[in-house]
């Protein structure tokens, strides 16, 4: 018998849809589609294109939710399913995705401005800075190569420790690293060349 009111484990609940249990899928929908959405954000600062590649992933799911192991952390093969299509879709054009938009470049994990006013957020000046400060950021990561933004988006998107980036990735625990101090160097440098070092 099921615990009631105990909040069920990743585990769990794809040993449930393993089973048939399609609630049990829609809550691992719900508990990992907004990091996801972040994820695949950071890597191509485009909503649509963010919230396409996130479908995808969880059809990936479906197809193949039987694959899954509980030896494995979930999290791990799930962004091991995302970063998997990102190479299928991008990577073997040989070529990156096209800059986004400035109306692509709302952070689905950020309120619109409309919404900050109307919260009583920030003022209008400040408001403006820290969208300008987000845009020059933006510009930056997209700036970066592929394999430091993979390392960036994981990072930031779920604050995942340098093992699992690695696992997820399939790299060494140094590579991730050395992609990491890179990443961070290269975006300082960035954003000097544009004035000021905005990542002190």
């Amino acid at each position: 018998m099921r615990d009631i009111g105990r909040d069920p484990s990743d585990a769990e609940l794809m040993k449930r849809f393993g089973e048939g249990d399609d609630e049990a899928f829609r809550r691992i929908v719900e508990r990992h589609e907004g990091a996801l959405l972040g994820y695949f954000w950071r890597r191509c600062l485009d909503r649509a294109l963010a919230e396409d590649c996130v479908q995808e992933v969880f059809l990936r799911l479906v197809r193949h939710r039987g694959s899954w192991r509980p030896d494995a952390k979930f999290t791990t093969y799930l962004y091991r399913i995302a970063e998997n299509h990102w190479i299928d879709r991008y990577r073997s054009r040989k070529s990156a995705p096209p800059m986004a938009s400035i109306e692509g470049l709302t952070d689905p994990d950020e309120p619109s401005a409309d919404s900050s006013f109307a919260a009583g957020g920030a003022e209008p000046g400040d408001r403006a800075a820290q969208l300008e400060l987000g845009e020059r950021i933006r510009r930056a990561v997209m700036r970066l190569t592929d394999d430091q933004r993979s390392v960036f988006a994981l990072a930031e998107t779920r604050g995942m420790r340098y093992e699992d980036i690695a696992r997820v990735l399939g790299i060494p625990i140094g590579t991730v690293k050395s992609r990491m101090h890179a990443c961070v160097t290269r975006l300082r440098e960035i954003l000097a060349e544009e004035g000021r070092d905005l990542l002190r």
